[in-house]
């Protein structure tokens, strides 16, 4: 959004090629053109949402369903292996992540799936399993992919693209937020999972020292933002 806290966020952290602008590729998704050097904006109609979903969050998949449209039709995506939608109050640490993230160093799932990932159906990673501890099993839709980060491979965004409107029919996706809905939608397309949990607050929270972590979130002023990534890349 341009209003409020978030422009001022993503400015202060391309000045310090920090967050998202330490990976390979990187676009800003916007209402309208941001102007800011050497990145670019894709436009998506609104960022307006009304009412709350039923743990009190906004139903904001619409929104990020145009977002997506958006990444598929800039198209640069197609040149990496992976995807990453970022809040701009998430302090991102991209190099810890690629290490997590590369085949020979991915972690175990705490939390596999029912089934066998399809082939060639993808893989995206599940980030928060606060529900776990309240006895609720992966059945009931966790762990799950909180929105503040979103990381998908390249061949599980296009296994969405390609199955986005048999998801909507599966998925009572108006009323819901959008990683539910994306998490969702990835699971019954049976993409392969990773479980990478990250200091967000909403899921228990996490030091900024703490180098388990490759995400901490929510930081929404640039002073606790850039003294959490300072903390973390010290």
């Amino acid at each position: 959004r341009t209003e409020g806290y978030e422009l001022g966020l993503v400015k202060a952290q391309l000045n310090k090629q920090a967050g998202i602008f330490a990976c390979d590729d990187y676009a800003l998704v916007s209402t309208k053109e941001l102007n800011l050097d050497g990145v670019k904006t894709l436009i998506i109609p609104s960022t307006q949402v009304s009412g709350y979903t039923g743990d009190g969050t906004a139903p904001n998949a619409p929104i990020f369903i145009d977002a997506w449209h958006s990444v598929k039709a800039d198209g640069r995506y197609k040149a990496h292996d992976w995807v990453i939608k970022a809040d701009p109050d998430t302090v991102l640490l991209v190099d810890r992540l690629k290490m997590k993230l590369t085949p020979g160093n991915q972690p175990t799932n705490p939390y596999p799936p029912p089934f066998k990932a399809k082939l060639g159906a993808g893989q995206w990673v599940a980030n928060c399993d606060k529900m776990a501890g309240w006895g609720k099993g992966w059945g009931e839709g966790w762990p799950m992919m909180y929105g503040s980060l979103e990381i998908i491979s390249r061949e599980a965004i296009d296994n969405y693209f390609a199955n986005e409107d048999w998801c909507k029919n599966q998925v009572p996706w108006m009323g819901m937020g959008e990683d539910a809905f994306m998490g969702l939608c990835l699971r019954k397309l049976e993409a392969g999972e990773l479980f990478l949990k990250q200091g967000d607050g909403v899921c228990g929270g996490g030091v900024c020292t703490d180098d388990s972590y490759q995400a901490y979130h929510p930081r929404k002023d640039i002073s606790s933002w850039m003294q959490c990534w300072g903390e973390a890349t010290r």
